[in-house]
């Protein structure tokens, strides 16, 4: 019986230290993070999708404000050099300039 409850003892003590001891900022709702937290978090997941989509030839689409005039345009960054589209009412883009 001593055995028993000694099990139980440890096995209770290990699972209340495991739970409160780590914490990991994976195990942490990404709505609960800061900016910089969440930028980190991303970085590796960027960088291979980055590294991918060059690798191939193509490029990342997205949206800057600092160049971007309104949302209907948006920036397509190639491994060599940044374009900056316009996308019409059809979908269809349109190059404007180089970056």
């Amino acid at each position: 019986m001593n055995l028993l409850n000694n099990y139980i003892c440890m096995s209770a003590t290990h699972q209340i230290m495991s739970s409160t001891t780590t914490n990991d900022l994976r195990s942490v709702s990404i709505f609960d993070l800061s900016q910089d937290e969440l930028r980190e978090r991303l970085r590796a997941t960027a960088e291979k999708v980055k590294q991918e989509a060059f690798a191939k030839d193509s490029y990342l689409p997205y949206y800057d404000p600092l160049v971007c005039p309104t949302t209907a345009h948006a920036v397509h960054e190639y491994r060599d050099r940044k374009e900056l589209v316009w996308i019409d009412h059809n979908g269809k883009e349109n190059f404007l300039k180089t970056l």
